[in-house]
């Protein structure tokens, strides 16, 4: 029996802008796309949520890297409270589970000063009973460890867990642990999540 649902954060309850928030400081097309590929979806990146690497030195880190984007890398960097707009389903979506008598957590992997900046904000946050933030624990999906730290942190069976992720390799790890999986990808997935039955 699905007792609890587990969200990830970053573009299921929480939009990771980053295109958008660069079109909005005026940079180019080709500009956006070079950034996407070679700072947003990077294993730097990835090191940024997993509490290892420094986002004060991402600065500087990418601007050796792309000089040619010196100017602009530190604008990204200065603005980056922007990077971030939660849905605005969010809340309400975290309410009425809660009110099936679900519990509901968040598991996201996210830059450690980044999550200061921006969790604060979040409205759904109040609504929760517990999070996990990836930087904060060293850890990250899809690493197992991330998910028994959820189950044991918050005294959870994962095997009564709804997990719910864009990212199919997270989906996937979770599953392999237990939990019913669902790979979010818009409309369909909230249909069906409002249409979960009371607990």
């Amino acid at each position: 029996m699905i007792k609890n649902i587990v969200f990830d954060v970053g573009d299921v309850l929480v939009h990771f802008r980053y295109r958008d928030y660069m079109a909005d400081l005026g940079f180019p097309k080709e500009e956006i796309d070079f950034l996407e590929e070679n700072m947003v979806l990077t294993y730097y990146w990835h090191r940024l949520d997993m509490g290892v690497e420094n986002e004060d030195e991402a600065v500087t880190h990418f601007q050796e890297l792309f000089p040619q984007y010196t100017d602009d890398i530190a604008l990204f960097w200065e603005k980056i409270e922007d990077i971030v707009k939660e849905f605005d389903y969010a809340p309400g979506l975290v309410q009425s589970l809660k009110d099936k008598g679900y519990k509901v957590y968040a598991l996201s992997n996210y830059p450690d000063k980044l999550s200061d900046l921006h969790w604060k904000h979040f409205e759904f946050l109040k609504l929760v009973d517990g999070y996990l933030i990836s930087a904060k624990e060293k850890l990250a999906k899809p690493d197992e460890r991330f998910y028994r730290l959820l189950e044991s942190r918050f005294g959870l069976d994962l095997t009564e867990c709804m997990f719910v992720d864009d990212r199919e390799v997270n989906v996937e790890a979770a599953a392999a642990l237990g939990m019913k999986a669902v790979h979010f990808t818009g409309e369909d997935t909230l249909e069906f999540l409002k249409g979960l039955e009371e607990v």
